[in-house]
């Protein structure tokens, strides 16, 4: 965050108020800014001593507000000509001499036979006017003292020699670039009065600087005006007010004195200097001059379809005697978290609670997407998502980008890591290119720039997506445009159950803010002056309103360039906590609409701020079992989970083992595929561990893996889908299949054909009845059947997308979970009638 403090027209002389400056010397150190900026002024007339006091003060401030606050100046009319008007041989050198010299070794001879500080204090006038003191000729002591042209080590002063002392200075300090203008009028004659002017050459500059590799004494500084992070505002400072100050005092009189003295008084190339700076996207003008203030947003480019207004901030003078108590002012400038401006005002030290001024969003997120295009020198015109959520929890995403252009020619693009993020627990699948397949191709990459194919099975470590340009990307190159498509299976939650359950697996806990919400949505990775996210929802999430969310990078502006390679997060770094960030949330919720004829929420943002996240959360829906049901449910579980480890007995398992052989031999009967006397079917009993979050198989029948392993995780694979989707699933290995389901591993059976049967808890909460209790926390498990051949009967379950009338494959499914369920609760009558009272339920099954 940048804190900045701004005073002006010191005038440190007959007119200064000691006790003024006190109190504003007070609350600057009590807000502790990281910069001071001073805009000239500081003394009546051009005497050294007095400028020395003026930086001296300066210096003690800083080290009061900590090691890395510095000042920064410009030079006023009074600092350079007599009277603030009259041109003297000697006193233009003056200021840039103390300023910009190494002065601590005179201050401190000078300080040796004092008993005072020199400073802006009443000890130091007095001193300044004793007859004494001008015998010891404190101009000779400069002379000597700068005559090595030793630099002082600030920031400024660096910059001022990288600068050959040419104006403006440009320097890099707290993520803040300041442009320092030196707004004398360049035309000195004997009388210039207190006019102004910017010399063109200093306009010029202002964009492209003639810089030194380094201060000629002090070397090469880390911070530099040609850092290349993130900034999170462009400031130009001068004395003269570069556009006309209103007054307050309406009278006759007090109007036409200042129309008489305006003349003498203004910056007479004003709108040029404005103009320029909009031009480059500045942000704030601060300036001084006339000791009034005020506070203006100018757009002179505003004919520009981009637009960039800017703030004009008069300070007024900071603490004289004859001025208006409302025009003794100090302003403090600071960034919040998230980049937004605040202004609070002060008068004779005294802070306004009504005169704080808080930058609205929209200017927050011109000025940040400004401020990430000068930075990575691409853009593009519109990001749109669509995301389609089913009835099962599949989410299919697409994801366009529009006109992407290279801004720079130094910038060669030859691709992109793929932005697009799914749920955090998603299984990624069907990625493709939807749109500029003779553009971009998607494939896989690794960190020596080689490219491999996406269903390559022998990836290195470190590859990641991304995104090939066919031709790389150049400034003057068309524009591209392309679309990746891609899909998930059950990568959303449809039960808070089931957000329970992944809690586990993820650390979550209920005390998280997020635990019960489910969201989606993109990362801002680089300029986009548009942001259009479209999410439809299932029948199942009707009555739901999405919130938005924005959740932003703690290192903003200075965030990482993840669609750079190099500057990805690494597999093996810890994940950043990206910030939660209420106010740009409440301000995009006002964009979001609802379009009932296809369950689609739209939320639009104009210039989203690059190295965000902007999501829609809500809140997942609870349908689930009766307690006594999923307390039951769990018991059951937990009886059957014996045959893992045979806790139970060898006798319990072989009986359980001989049951299931039992139901295996019928369903493999039923669904053998009578012509292939070769066929292999497997079939497995898988339960739900939720200590792990995954299904394990308990008994098997048929060829196993060569490892003796099946397990699979919380809705993954065939199995954990029909755990987790709570229902029959028949499933074909058909490459042209839409389905999002794939078996977890095809193990020692090269599986065709897979049938996975949910066994549910049954009864009701009495235990009674032949009903299946369906809602989520009631499934035991699955049993599933596989087969190698493509013509096996399991294809017989498979519904009839061509007649929804035709229900015979639903009712073949149904017979065969019967025949699943009598199996399981046989089992379980077996492992509680062998443990006796020690098991809490037996269940029984009418």
């Amino acid at each position: 965050m940048a804190r900045i403090a701004h005073i002006s027209d010191i005038h440190f002389g007959s007119t200064f108020d000691v006790d003024i400056w006190k109190r504003i010397r007070t609350e600057i150190i009590g807000f502790g800014p990281k910069t001071i900026i001073a805009s000239g002024d500081f003394v009546d007339h051009p005497d050294p001593l007095l400028l020395l006091a003026a930086k001296s003060e300066l210096e003690d401030i800083c080290r009061q507000c900590g090691p890395d606050t510095e000042f920064f100046v410009v030079p006023g009319n009074h600092d350079l000509l007599d009277f603030g008007n009259i041109v003297h041989p000697f006193s233009r050198k003056w200021f840039d001499r103390v300023m910009f010299h190494e002065t601590a070794s005179l201050r401190s001879r000078l300080q040796s036979g004092l008993s005072f500080k020199l400073g802006l204090n009443s000890e130091t006038l007095r001193w300044a006017k004793f007859p004494r003191f001008r015998r010891m000729q404190p101009r000779n002591w400069l002379s000597v003292e700068t005559w090595t042209d030793k630099c002082d080590g600030r920031v400024q002063s660096c910059d001022y020699r990288r600068a050959r002392r040419r104006w403006p200075t440009h320097s890099i300090h707290d993520q803040t670039l300041i442009t320092c203008l030196d707004s004398n009028n360049p035309l000195l004659r004997q009388f210039t009065f207190a006019t102004g002017a910017i010399a063109g050459g200093q306009i010029d500059r202002i964009d492209t600087p003639e810089l030194l590799e380094a201060c000629p004494c002090c070397g090469p500084r880390r911070n530099g005006p040609m850092a290349s992070g993130g900034k999170l505002l462009k400031i130009a400072v001068l004395h003269h007010h570069p556009m006309p100050i209103a007054l307050r005092d309406k009278s006759v009189v007090r109007r036409g004195k200042e129309a008489k003295l305006e003349p003498f008084l203004i910056l007479k190339n004003g709108g040029d200097l404005i103009h320029e700076l909009q031009r480059q996207r500045f942000d704030l003008i601060l300036h001084g001059h006339k000791h009034l203030q005020q506070f203006a947003r100018v757009e002179l480019r505003a004919d520009d379809a981009k637009g960039h207004p800017i703030l004009v901030l008069a300070a007024g003078s900071t603490a004289k005697q004859d001025e208006s108590p409302s025009d003794n002012t100090l302003r403090s400038i600071e960034t919040e978290p998230n980049g937004r401006l605040t202004i609070q005002t002060f008068l004779e030290g005294i802070r306004q609670t009504d005169r704080k001024y808080r930058e609205p969003i929209e200017m927050l997120k011109r000025r940040a997407f400004s401020r990430a295009v000068e930075r990575t020198m691409i853009s593009a015109d519109e990001w749109i998502s669509e995301l389609e959520i089913d009835e099962v929890g599949h989410l299919r995403s697409l994801d366009k980008t529009s006109q992407l252009r290279v801004l720079d020619n130094a910038i060669v693009l030859p691709g992109i890591v793929s932005h697009v993020a799914l749920a955090p627990h998603d299984t990624r699948l069907d990625v493709q290119v939807e749109e500029g397949r003779d553009a971009v191709s998607l494939c896989w990459r690794d960190d020596n720039k080689k490219n491999y194919a996406l269903d390559d099975r022998n990836l290195p470590a470190d590859c990641f997506y991304w995104v090939n340009f066919q031709e790389p990307l150049r400034n003057g190159s068309q524009p591209l445009t392309f679309a990746l498509r891609e899909a998930a299976a059950n990568s959303i939650a449809m039960s808070l159950w089931e957000v329970e359950q992944r809690s586990r697996g993820q650390g979550y806990s209920s005390s998280n803010p997020d635990y019960g919400f489910e969201e989606v949505g993109s990362h801002i990775s680089y300029p986009v002056e548009k942001l259009t996210m479209r999410v439809t929802f299932p029948p199942q999430l009707d009555g739901i309103t999405p919130r938005p969310r924005c959740r932003r990078h703690p290192a903003i502006p200075d965030f990482p360039l993840e669609y750079l390679p190099e500057h990805r997060g690494g597999r093996e770094q810890p994940s950043v906590q990206y910030l939660s960030d209420n106010d740009l949330a409440k301000e995009e919720a006002r964009e979001l609409t609802y379009r009932p004829e296809s369950r689609t929420w739209v939320l639009e943002i104009d210039h989203p701020i690059p190295g965000c996240t902007y999501s829609l959360q809500w809140g997942v829906p609870d349908p689930r079992a009766h307690k006594k049901v999923a307390a039951r449910t769990v018991a059951y579980r937990k009886m059957l989970a014996r045959l893992l480890d045979g806790s139970c007995g060898a006798n319990v398992v072989t009986m359980c083992q001989t049951r299931f052989d039992r139901l295996a031999r019928i369903l493999m009967e039923r669904f053998k595929w009578g012509f292939d006397q070769d066929e292999r079917q497997t079939a497995f009993v898988m339960l739900y561990d939720s200590d792990q979050i995954r299904l394990r198989p308990a008994l098997t029948n048929g060829p196993i893996p060569a490892d003796g392993t099946y397990d699979v995780p919380l809705g993954g694979g065939v199995a954990g889908a029909a755990f987790l989707q709570r229902q029959i699933i028949a499933w074909k290995n058909d490459p042209k299949s839409k389905s999002l389901i794939r078996p977890a591993s095809s193990g020692a059976l090269n599986s065709k054909w897979v049938l996975a049967l949910p066994v549910f808890h049954q009864g009701g909460p009495d235990a009674t009845g032949g009903e299946l209790d369906t809602e989520p926390g009631a499934v035991l498990g699955v049993i599933t059947l596989g087969s190698d051949n493509e013509a096996s009967k399991i294809s017989d379950c498979e519904p009839n997308e061509q007649d929804e009338s035709d229900t015979s494959g639903e009712e073949i499914g149904q017979e065969a979970q019967k025949l699943a369920q009598q199996c399981v609760f046989d089992m379980l009558q077996i492992i509680g009638q062998a443990g006796g009272k020690a098991d809490p339920v037996v269940p029984t099954v009418p």
